[in-house]
C-alpha cells in the first residue's frame, strides 16, 4: 500500500496576514458604524413620529371629551368640532399612509411594477390632474415641455406620480396665493430630468442638506406644521433610488426651490 507523501502547508507572509486583518477590522468598523447611525436614525424617526402622532391623537380626544359634556351645543360649533376632528383623522391617516410606504421602499426584496411609459404623456397627465384641483386655485402652476421630447421611461408609475405630488404639495404649502408652481422637463444625454420648482420661502442653507433624511426633523425643513411630519422628502428618495435614478434640491431663502429628479431615458437607438 502506497504511502501519502505528507504536504507542508503553504506559508502566507507575515505582512499579507496583517494587511489582511487589518482590511477585515475596517470593513467590520464601517459595517458597525454603520448600524450605530441606521439605529441612531431610526430611534430618531421613532421619537419624531411618536411627537407627531400624539398631537392629533390628544386634539381628538380633548374634542370627544368635549362633545360629551357640551350636549346642548350650537349646530355650527357641534359642526366647526366635526370638522377639525375630520382634519385631524385625514392627516393621521396620510401620515400612516407614508410610514407604511417608507417602510415598503426600504424593503431591498421589493419590486416593482415597471411598465414603459411615454414621459410627456405623464407629465402632463399628472400637470393636468393639479391644475383641474382646487387646491391649487391661487397658485400660478406652468408647464414647460420640449415640443421634441419623444422618450419612454422605464417606471412604477405610480410611484413616480406619488413623487412627484409629494413636490408639488411641499410647493404649495411653502408658498404663498400668487406664487408660481411649475413642473418641466428636458433630455439630458440619456437621462431625462424633470424639475418641480416654486416661487415661496425657499429652504435655508443649514436645512439644505438634510431634507431627505428620514429622521429629520419636519418643522425646521419642508414640511410644516399642519400635518406634515417630514417623511415625504425620505419616501421620495427611497422611490428614485429604487428606479436606479437620483432626487436633489436647488434653493434660496425667500426665493423658492427646485426639485430635480433625473431617471434612464430609453431612446431609440
Amino acid at each position: 500500500m502506497e504511502k501519502k507523501r505528507y504536504t507542508k502547508p503553504q506559508t502566507i507572509p507575515r505582512e499579507e496576514l496583517e494587511r489582511a486583518l487589518f482590511q477585515a477590522n475596517e470593513e467590520l468598523s464601517q459595517a458597525n458604524e454603520k448600524l450605530n447611525r441606521q439605529e441612531k436614525e431610526r430611534m430618531e424617526l421613532f421619537r419624531n413620529l411618536s411627537h407627531d402622532l400624539r398631537a392629533p391623537m390628544t386634539a381628538l380626544v380633548s374634542t370627544i371629551g368635549l362633545l360629551r359634556e357640551k350636549k346642548d351645543m350650537p349646530e355650527t360649533e357641534y359642526q366647526e368640532l366635526l370638522d377639525m376632528m375630520a382634519r385631524r383623522l385625514k392627516n393621521l391617516s396620510a401620515m400612516l399612509d407614508e410610514i407604511f410606504l417608507l417602510g415598503q421602499m426600504e424593503n431591498p426584496q421589493l419590486e416593482l411594477k415597471l411598465e414603459e411609459i411615454d414621459a410627456a404623456a405623464l407629465l402632463e397627465e399628472f400637470y393636468y390632474s393639479c391644475e383641474a384641483d382646487g387646491k391649487y386655485a391661487k397658485r400660478s402652476l406652468s408647464l414647460s415641455l420640449p415640443e421634441d421630447l419623444q422618450c419612454m421611461i422605464m417606471v412604477d408609475a405610480q410611484k413616480l406620480v406619488r413623487v412627484l405630488d409629494n413636490l408639488f404639495t411641499n410647493a404649495l404649502r411653502y408658498s404663498k396665493d400668487g406664487d408660481e408652481i411649475a413642473l418641466s422637463a428636458q433630455l439630458i444625454g440619456e437621462k431625462l430630468q424633470i424639475c418641480v420648482s416654486d416661487t415661496g420661502v425657499g429652504i435655508t442653507p443649514e436645512d439644505l442638506p438634510h431634507v431627505f433624511e428620514r429622521s429629520y426633523r419636519a418643522d425646521r425643513s419642508r414640511t410644516p406644521g399642519d400635518g406634515g411630519h417630514g417623511l415625504g422628502l425620505a419616501i421620495a428618495k427611497s422611490i428614485m433610488d429604487k428606479h436606479g435614478g437620483r432626487i436633489w434640491v436647488e434653493s434660496v431663502t425667500e426665493h423658492g426651490s427646485s426639485f430635480f429628479l433625473e431617471l434612464p431615458a430609453l431612446l431609440e437607438k
